[in-house]
């Protein structure tokens, strides 16, 4: 059994492996093992530090936020403020800035992959605060006294108040609704403004989409942006997701069939066709959607449907017929759906889209012909999920029935996760290979919405395209001096992302 799951688990991983890359960045080696404490507290950041060229890079974001300081990004410039100073550097240039004043760091700050990393001296120098790298732990430590961030997850700055942490309550029936946040010991509930704009910002995919309140859920990890009044004017929730089928199952873990290897913890919910369960209940080939927390990668739920197996009950009770969907292909959010129900009149009928919505009402339109036209929601993300109808009559349970269709909705577009050459980057080949991955949550990409522009010249036409990537190989020299990439890529649901970067030609 080992052997069988180390060879199934080992020819995922091998599928799920991207295209290789003409010009490929440097990697870390090896970046899991790394780890960040600040002040004493270790932060499970991800991402890790990253050795390039014998010199140690720090995540920006990530850090600057632990230190309690505020993220600003434009374009290439970065900027925070550091007491009564503005600090400020630029992608792709050594020069950092305090106020008026510039210091020059050992290397530029760069991205792989859209996270933004600088050498730790910008941290030392720039940042003021003091750090170390110890070898044999693989351990980056900063120690400052800038913190802003307190222990009670709140940072206050002159334009207003930041809290954050791990979402544990989420009501939206309150008046206001409100959004319970945890951060180490402190427990704080939120009322949130009725005209906040929610966004959600999904990790695996890189996509900050606009959202709804109610799609926050227990386990994300939110920022809340106030004024000094209490005033709250946007809520950020990060997650992440993996959408996949079971491939193997060994004890309390299981592997997805793009080599995700998926490991609960005891407080993880399981919901199988919309009922609790457990991973016991799971078996090969169930789709699931799992959401883990990006601060910790604890995954918080597991949303695993399966089709329903016929009934072949010959009882005298209630039952259903048929059930319909009138939707073929992949949705967006603000789509409607039509479900009919056929079966035993005079009864009260429900339904589900597997584990993530259910018991939707439906009406009787005609005896035994059961209806119910649905708006599907904002930021809702489902794949290839069963459509199952509930009947009961007179006390009775019909046997639940599924629809033959299933339904599969995106409102996260594609997120061009790497792309190369990167940006600002100078390169010595005339002919370098052009490439760009992506990766969705539901629904997957559409390989012919794919296109690729060089310089302003379509050459989607010399491109090889798939759900994962495009890449480009020119058949000619390109002039010396700057080359303008733009990518579009849609999914199957339509929704679009374009993606426009430059680099040059060394003369």
């Amino acid at each position: 059994m080992k052997r069988w799951f180390a060879l199934l688990l080992g020819c995922a991983l091998i599928a799920a492996s991207p295209a290789p890359k003409s010009s490929p960045k440097p990697k870390a080696t090896p970046p899991k093992h790394y780890a960040i404490v600040i002040n004493n507290e270790m932060l499970p950041i991800d991402p890790p530090p990253r050795f390039l060229h014998g010199q140690l890079y720090v995540p920006v974001r990530r850090t600057i936020e632990a230190l309690g300081l505020q993220f600003n990004k434009a374009g290439k410039t970065i900027w925070t403020q550091v007491g009564a100073e503005n600090v400020s550097l630029e992608i792709g240039s050594r020069e950092a800035h305090i106020d008026q004043r510039t210091i020059t760091l050992g290397a530029a700050p760069f991205e792989i992959k859209n996270v933004l990393y600088a050498p730790l001296r910008f941290f030392t120098d720039v940042l003021g605060a003091q750090a170390s790298y110890d070898r044999a732990t693989n351990v980056v430590s900063i120690v400052a006294q800038l913190m802003g961030r307190s222990g009670a997850g709140m940072v206050e700055g002159p334009e207003g108040i930041q809290r954050f942490g791990t979402v544990s309550a989420v009501d939206v029936d309150s008046d206001p609704p409100t959004l319970t946040l945890t951060y180490n010991a402190s427990v704080k509930t939120i009322p949130i403004s009725r005209n906040a704009i929610v966004d959600m910002h999904d990790v695996a995919a890189n996509v900050t989409t606009p959202g709804e309140l109610a799609a926050v859920r227990p386990g994300d990890f939110a920022r809340i942006y106030m004024q000094k009044n209490g005033h709250v004017t946007r809520v950020e929730d990060d997650f992440g997701s993996y959408f996949g089928r079971v491939a193997a199952i060994k004890g309390n873990e299981f592997v997805l069939n793009d080599g995700h290897v998926i490991v609960p913890t005891r407080t993880t919910e399981v919901w199988l066709n919309g009922r609790q369960g457990s991973i016991a209940d799971l078996t090969v080939g169930d789709q699931v959607s799992v959401r883990y927390n990006v601060e910790t990668n604890e995954v918080r739920s597991i949303l695993a449907s399966r089709p329903l197996a016929a009934s072949g009950s010959t009882t005298s009770g209630p039952v259903i017929t048929r059930v319909s969907l009138s939707a073929a292909g992949a949705l967006k959010p603000g789509d409607w759906i039509d479900v009919t129900l056929y079966g035993t009149p005079g009864g009260a009928a429900t339904f589900d889209i597997g584990p993530y919505v259910t018991n939707l009402a439906m009406s009787e339109s005609s005896p035994g012909v059961y209806t119910d036209r649905y708006k599907l929601p904002a930021a809702i993300n489902v794949e290839g999920a069963p459509i199952i109808g509930h009947l009961r009559v007179g006390g009775q349970d019909a046997p639940d029935a599924q629809a033959p269709r299933t339904l599969s909705v995106s409102s996260t577009p594609p997120g061009v996760t790497d792309f190369g050459p990167a940006d600002g980057a100078r390169v010595n080949n005339p002919r370098p290979a052009i490439f760009a991955t992506f990766a969705t949550d539901a629904v997957p990409v559409n390989p012919s919405s794919i296109s690729l522009s060089v310089n302003g010249h379509d050459v989607t036409s010399e491109c090889v395209r798939t759900k994962t990537f495009v890449q480009y190989f020119p058949d000619y020299d390109f002039r010396r001096g700057a080359v303008r990439v733009t990518v579009r890529v849609a999914d199957d649901a339509g929704n679009t992302t374009t993606k426009s970067w430059s680099f040059t030609i060394k003369e």
